[in-house]
C-alpha cells in the first residue's frame, strides 16, 4: 500500500483533499499538526494526513470515511463463491502504469505546492537569483538584476518574473532587418561551427528573394569544412539565386562586382579559439568592398552557456559584429546564456530562429519574443 501526504489548514480541509484525490474509501494511517518552522507572523500551522487508496474491501474496517456506512449496513451472509472466483485477477501492466502515473502526478503537485509556500518566505532578491539561474542568466548580469529585485514587495513568482522581464527589456537592443534596408549591401554570418550560420543565411536569401523581391547573390568563403560548398549550393539552387565560391580577396571582389545584386550574402567557416584564420580572410575580403555598407551578424545558439557567450565575443572581435542572430530557440528551455552575448557588451539582436524551415522559422527580433524564450510568464 502506497501512502500519500495531504495538507490543509484544518482537519476538515485535509480530509476533503484526501477524498478528492483518493475517494471516500481511502485508508487513513495518521494525522498530525505541523509548522512551517517560522516564528511570529510568518509562522503557519497545517494539518497533515497520511493516506492511501483502498485496494481491498477489508480496509473499510479501518477507514474513518466508510466506518459509519458499514455500521449502518445490515450484516449479510457471505456469498458462496467457487474456487476460481476466490482468485482476484491481477491488474494489467497498463492499469499499474496508469496508477503509478496518477500517483506521481499527485506527488509532484504536492511538492510544487510546498516549494511555492517555502518560496514566499524568501527575500525577493534570493528568489530573483534562483529564477535567473534557472533561466541560464549568471554572473554580474544576474547579480545586478537580483539586486534591483530587492525593491519588489513580497509577491508571487509572476510579479517577480514580470519585474525581471521589464528590466531586461530596458537593456535589450533590437536592430532593423538589414535585408529590408534600401540600397545595395553585404550581409555575412559568422559564428562557431554547428550554430546554424548556413541555414540562417539561406533563410535570409529566401526571404529577400521570394518575399521582398530583391536581387540576391550568395558567396561562400567556407572552403575549409568538408561538404560546406555543396550544402550551400543546394540551398541556393532551391531558392534560385546566383552562387559563387571565393578563396581570396581578389576572387571575392570579382564575384561581388559581376553579380551586381541588391544583397550579397556571405557564408563563412566556423572559428575555434585556436584558429581564427577564416575570420582574418573575411576581414581581408571585406576591405576590398568600399561602395556599400556591410552587416556582420554573429550567430549563436540559444542554449549557449553564459561563460561561453562571454568568451565568444572575444573570439569574434574582428571583424566587429554589428548584429546578433539567436538560433535554435525551439531546442532549449534555458536560453538565458544567449542574452549574455547581447547584453554584456551591447550588441543589437537582429533575428531570432526557432526551427529549420526556410524561411518560415526566421523572425525579425523583438524583445518580447526573446523574453518569452528566456523568462516566460506562467499561465
Amino acid at each position: 500500500m502506497q501512502f500519500e501526504t495531504f495538507r490543509g489548514r484544518n482537519v476538515e480541509e485535509a480530509l476533503a483533499a484526501v477524498r478528492a484525490a483518493l475517494g471516500p474509501d481511502a485508508f487513513i494511517e495518521s494525522t498530525r499538526h505541523v509548522s512551517n518552522g517560522e516564528k511570529g507572523w510568518l509562522g503557519k500551522t497545517f494539518v497533515e494526513v497520511l493516506a492511501a487508496p483502498s485496494d481491498h474491501p477489508s480496509s473499510a474496517r479501518a477507514n474513518p470515511f466508510s466506518r459509519q456506512t458499514a455500521e449502518r449496513r445490515p450484516a449479510a451472509a457471505p456469498p458462496t463463491r467457487s474456487r476460481e472466483s476466490d482468485k482476484s485477477p491481477a491488474p494489467s501492466s497498463a492499469a499499474r502504469g496508469a496508477r503509478a502515473e496518477l500517483t506521481l502526478g499527485r506527488e509532484l503537485r504536492l511538492i510544487r505546492s510546498m516549494l511555492e509556500e517555502l518560496s514566499l518566505v524568501r527575500k525577493p532578491r534570493d528568489r530573483a537569483g534562483s529564477l535567473l539561474q534557472a533561466a541560464g542568466i549568471e554572473g554580474a548580469l544576474a547579480a545586478s538584476l537580483a539586486g534591483q529585485a530587492a525593491r519588489v514587495p513580497k509577491a508571487d513568482s509572476t510579479v517577480l518574473i514580470n519585474f525581471l522581464r521589464k528590466k531586461l527589456a530596458e537593456r535589450i537592443q533590437v536592430a532593423e532587418s538589414p535585408i529590408e534596408k534600401p540600397g545595395r549591401r553585404i550581409i555575412t554570418c559568422i559564428g562557431p561551427t554547428g550554430v546554424g550560420k548556413t541555414t540562417s543565411l539561406a533563410k535570409l536569401a529566401a526571404r529577400a528573394s521570394l518575399e521582398l523581391g530583391r536581387s540576391v547573390s550568395v558567396i561562400t568563403l567556407d572552403t575549409f569544412r568538408v561538404g560546406a560548398v555543396e550544402q550551400m549550393r543546394r540551398f541556393v539552387e532551391l531558392i534560385g539565386v546566383p552562387f559563387d565560391v571565393a578563396r581570396d580577396r581578389a576572387s571575392f571582389a570579382q564575384a561581388v562586382a559581376q553579380r551586381r545584386a541588391d544583397l550579397t550574402l556571405v557564408d563563412t567557416a566556423g572559428v575555434s579559439t585556436a584558429d581564427n584564420g577564416s575570420m582574418q580572410r573575411l576581414a581581408d575580403c571585406l576591405t576590398a568592398i568600399t561602395d556599400r555598407p556591410v552587416d556582420i551578424l554573429l550567430v549563436v545558439q540559444a542554449a549557449i552557456r553564459a561563460r561561453d557567450a562571454e568568451r565568444l565575443r572575444g573570439v569574434y572581435r574582428a571583424p566587429a559584429p554589428t548584429g546578433l542572430v539567436i538560433t535554435k530557440l525551439d531546442e532549449t528551455d534555458q536560453a538565458g546564456g544567449a542574452l549574455h552575448t547581447a547584453l554584456d557588451h551591447p550588441l543589437p539582436v537582429t533575428y531570432l530562429c526557432d526551427g529549420p524551415r526556410v524561411p518560415e522559422d526566421l523572425h525579425d527580433a523583438s524583445a518580447e519574443m526573446l523574453l518569452d524564450a528566456v523568462l516566460p510568464v506562467s499561465t
